[in-house]
């Protein structure tokens, strides 16, 4: 998903979209505001009336007009002040439901958009659209709905003044109509300075939890000036476009107040001529002059609401863009019968995958692996292993050729079937704010708590589980580091098991763990991996010495294939990897022979009962002594 708008829709399109979308289901309740909105436009425009009926109730030398005069005034004042206070509360609980709703549909389009989009803008720039944004769209929607009110006083007003005098009244109406000009040149630029003004809060905020979430490293390599030097410069972006973005939103305002200042102008100057004529006498006058300030107020809030819709427009343009971002990944249609699943044979046909940024991660790549077997990918960085575990449960389609299970494409199977034949232990254990019950259950819905436990016990967490004071009911909370490194990763394991899959992948899963907490949970691995078709990436090469196979990938090629001895002896990547992590010391000739694993004679040695304790304990193959 880019981070640029797509192309900008019209205001009409726009908002009949809100409309359509978020604000119909509450037509009645909007409804109800609009009588009474009406009743504040009756009422305020009222008051012209009024005054014009008190004006000609004095010049007959009418007495009762001081009774009923001031109680009509406090009529049409409780009665504006009332509506207007039940419709704008009735109006922000609709607009909050709202927005409410268009967050959490945000959060399902995120959920589940496929990851070549979602992986295109940083996660906190996704998550100021849920603020910022969507804010943004509410207060844009409350002003547009507010110049509902505003339209009805203007109408109200002017209706009121054609009933005094309607040549004068088509005069100012003439003259209010020269402001449509200027304020749509004004809300062109709003619209376009707002995008603007949002897509760089998403970099500011990108900017500063990027900066504090790798503080340890800012802090260790003296990086402050240089990470507050970048930040500087987005603050400095995003004020000059919010000083340009309050300068033509500020125009709009004494735009309309100039227009009111000429119209009343235009106003005393015909109304002399006309009064010297007898066309209209002061009564008349009084009630247009107050028509005229009742309907200047609500026609400047007219020209703000008009620059605040089109400011929110760019904030409907990205809200929009997110919801419809397509999806690229399709559903298949084929589901295993209860209590069946996968017997985990997997094929590569001439996979090829291509990143949406175009990098090339796999080139024609072919392998079968059998059932319940396991197999290694090992390489340098980059070669595309991670690739491989990431199309495996469409997590990304290949762009050539076909992936199968047990001889079925897998995008022929439902996303759902196909991931719940998949179990995934990685080198960053993830752990969700909930209990620990519930993070092990997250591996099968329908688990019990004793088969969590049961699974807790076989990934060897179950005694520092009992040890907290809440046992398995402890909240964890991801941002504080309340568990090590070997606990966490226990706690997935145990989420692996729990969920029983046919096939599983162990993307370095003692990678991030010390040689205590590996050793540890190696037996663990070992137990899980039973039965299962297993998929290991490994930069420690002592962990998968015992795999069926070692698959040996480079810039996206398998470039070699075999067992770890068979490896050794045509030598290659493979060999040289283990030799970077086995031997450490620069070694000629023959010497290799006896001093590294790599060597015909330690080969013997590995398969000797010392030699697996060696390969075990992942120390070097050094026999000299």
């Amino acid at each position: 998903m880019s981070t640029k708008t797509t192309d900008q829709i019209s205001v009409r399109a726009a908002y009949g979209r809100m409309w359509h979308d978020w604000l119909k289901p509450h037509a009645w309740v909007l409804a109800g505001t609009v009588i009474l909105m009406i009743v504040v436009a009756v009422a305020a425009a009222g008051y012209a009336k009024f005054m014009q009926l008190v004006m000609s109730a004095f010049e007959n030398g009418a007495q009762n007009v001081i009774y009923w005069g001031p109680i009509g005034i406090i009529v049409l004042t409780v009665s504006k002040g009332l509506c207007q206070y039940y419709y704008q509360i009735i109006q922000n609980n609709v607009l909050t439901r709202v927005q409410a709703d268009m967050q959490a549909k945000m959060f399902d389009s995120l959920v589940y958009m496929d990851l070549s989009n979602l992986l295109a803008e940083s996660p906190a720039a996704l998550a100021s659209r849920f603020s910022a944004d969507i804010e943004l769209v509410r207060t844009a929607t409350k002003e547009v709905f507010g110049s509902i009110t505003a339209i009805f006083t203007v109408i109200a007003t002017f209706a009121v003044m054609l009933s005094i005098d309607w040549a004068m009244t088509l005069g100012l109406i003439l003259i209010f109509a020269f402001a449509f000009g200027p304020v749509g040149i004004a809300g062109s630029r709003v619209r376009k300075i707002s995008s603007e003004t949002q897509e760089e809060i998403a970099t500011m905020t990108g900017a500063v939890n990027e900066g504090l979430s790798g503080i340890r490293m800012v802090r260790t390599y003296r990086l402050e000036e240089r990470l507050k030097q970048g930040a500087d410069e987005v603050f400095e972006r995003l004020y000059k476009l919010r000083v340009d973005l309050m300068k033509w939103q500020a125009s709009v305002s004494p735009l309309m107040e100039i227009l009111g200042g000429l119209a009343i102008a235009v106003l005393l100057f015909l109304v002399a001529l006309r009064m010297r004529s007898g066309a209209i006498d002061l009564a008349g006058f009084i009630g247009l002059l107050t028509a005229l300030g009742v309907a200047t107020n609500p026609a400047r809030k007219l020209g703000k609401a008009y620059a605040m819709g089109l400011q929110g427009m760019g904030a409907l343009d990205r809200v929009f863009a997110l919801y419809d971002t397509p999806q690229i990944i399709a559903d298949g249609t084929f589901e295993y019968a209860d209590g069946s699943g996968a017997h985990g044979g997997i094929s590569f046909e001439n996979v090829n995958f291509t990143y949406p940024d175009g990098y090339h991660a796999l080139h024609d790549m072919n392998l079968e692996i059998g059932a319940g077997k396991t197999y290694a990918f090992v390489g340098r960085s980059g070669a595309g292993k991670s690739t491989v575990f990431n199309l495996l449960p469409r997590l990304f389609d290949a762009t050539g050729g076909v992936i199968k299970i047990d001889g079925r494409p897998i995008n022929e199977f439902k996303l759902s079937a196909l991931r719940d034949q998949i179990s995934v232990v990685s080198q960053d254990s993830v752990l969700l704010s909930a209990s620990i019950l519930d993070n092990i259950s997250f591996g099968r819905k329908d688990a019990s708590e004793v088969d969590c436990i049961k699974a807790a016990k076989a990934a060897a967490a179950h005694s520092f589980i009992n040890k907290l004071p809440d046992g398995y009911q402890t909240m964890i909370d991801p941002s504080k580091a309340a568990f090590s490194g070997g606990e966490k990763q226990r706690l997935s394991i145990a989420r692996a098991i729990l969920r029983d899959a046919p096939i599983l992948l162990l993307d370095e899963p003692t990678s991030a763990l010390d040689a205590e907490s590996e050793a540890s949970i190696r037996q663990a691995l070992d137990d899980l991996s039973k039965g299962r078709t297993t998929l290991v990436i490994a930069h420690r090469l002592s962990t998968i010495l015992d795999a069926d196979q070692i698959v040996v990938m480079d810039q996206g090629r398998i470039v070699d294939q075999g067992s770890h001895d068979e490896l050794l002896e045509r030598g290659g990547i493979y060999a040289d990897l283990f030799n970077l992590q086995f031997d450490t010391t620069p070694i000629q000739g023959t010497e290799r022979n006896t001093r590294s694993f790599a060597g015909r004679g330690a080969q013997k040695l590995m398969k000797s009962p010392l030699g697996r304790l060696v390969r075990f304990m992942g120390i070097s193959g050094d026999t000299d002594g």
